[in-house]
């Protein structure tokens, strides 16, 4: 779809909520999310180019949960159709390549200096933890972040560990941890009306046999998830 076609329907769907003057283009975020800015009766969005192909429902749907969140009428969800559109295989697939090439801190190597994070996800599959799933690719940083040694996207499927735990000193079941934990957020899946670390993550995560022990080792190094 083209700016055209997205603004084509954002403008209807503003229309039936009192706004005059609507605009939406395409815009080339590293994540898939949507900025939006408006006044009395105007709204000015940026969309997600990994929405650029999605089917005119699809559009309208993510347009109508956006106008009621902004005029105020609670924090609708996003409708079946998008939910759908954006955790099928397909999506994944096709858009992960964009995801990485814009992904400036990703080495796009499992194997590390000293550590091999396919060993890392063997060991969870072995445990029974983890179901093996070839879609998900997984990268060291290129830089050793502190602060945040572990993230993913889940709609991506893209799981990052921080170069820092690529390290003999510190024990493998700790970069184990940081592994296992990524990919709850990606075993619970795409749900953005729940807590990024609510209860249902809480008890996955707890399912990891020496979860204290490797949070311990995280919080004398100043790490954190």
């Amino acid at each position: 779809m083209e700016n055209d076609g997205l603004q084509e329907r954002f403008r209807k769907v503003g229309k039936e909520h009192g706004y005059e003057t609507v605009n939406a283009e395409f815009v080339s975020f590293k994540e898939f999310k949507v900025r939006w800015q408006r006044s009395y009766k105007w709204a000015d969005f940026k969309v997600s180019d990994y929405m650029a192909d999605a089917p005119p429902e699809v559009i309208e749907g993510l347009a109508s949960t956006l106008f009621a969140r902004i005029c105020g009428k609670g924090d609708p969800d996003f409708s079946e159709e998008m939910c759908k559109w954006v955790t099928s295989p397909d999506f994944s697939k096709y858009k992960q390549s964009t995801y990485l090439r814009r992904s400036r801190n990703l080495s796009r190597s499992r194997q590390g200096q000293h550590r091999d994070l396919g060993e890392c996800y063997r060991r969870l599959i072995d445990a029974g933890l983890v179901k093996e799933d070839p879609g998900i690719f997984m990268s060291w940083t290129k830089e050793p972040n502190v602060r945040k040694v572990g993230y993913c996207s889940v709609l991506m499927k893209v799981v990052a560990i921080s170069s820092a735990l690529d390290n003999p000193d510190i024990p493998e079941f700790v970069a184990d941890y940081v592994m296992y934990h990524e990919l709850c957020h990606i075993v619970i899946g795409f749900d953005p009306s729940s807590e990024k670390h609510g209860s249902e993550f809480a008890d996955l995560e707890s399912k990891y046999p020496r979860q204290k022990e490797a949070e311990d080792w995280l919080r004398r190094l100043c790490m954190y998830l």
